[in-house]
């Protein structure tokens, strides 16, 4: 937990101001995400789209989940795209990230 707090700290101390993200691209993936992770929390949320999309095409699974995530619900920064949702969670999957299926809305039949 301590390493998340000295990650987010040193996030904050380069973040540019919301709306203007500025990582830069000798960061690793999960610097990067942690970038993300505290723009989000300053409620950033292009900024934290940026930081997230920029791990996630780093090949990071954690910044892929993200991203996934992201465009499944949509947020002022990004419109929702469930196709791009899909398509991030399977590169997440096929990168190590435990994501569960997607639940039926049709309840499973048994024969008595």
């Amino acid at each position: 937990m301590k390493n998340f707090f000295a990650i987010a700290a040193f996030a904050l101390a380069f973040a540019a101001p919301p709306g203007q993200a500025q990582v830069s691209p000798s960061t690793g993936a999960a610097e990067r995400f942690a970038a993300g992770q505290a723009m989000e929390l300053r409620k950033d949320e292009k900024g934290a789209f940026v930081a997230y999309l920029d791990a996630a095409e780093g090949g990071y699974p954690p910044a892929q989940r993200r991203v996934a995530e992201i465009y499944d619900s949509g947020n002022s920064a990004v419109k929702r795209d469930y196709e791009e949702s899909i398509r991030w969670y399977q590169k997440a999957r096929d990168g190590g990230e435990q994501i569960p299926q997607p639940k039926s809305p049709f309840p499973v039949l048994t024969s008595p």
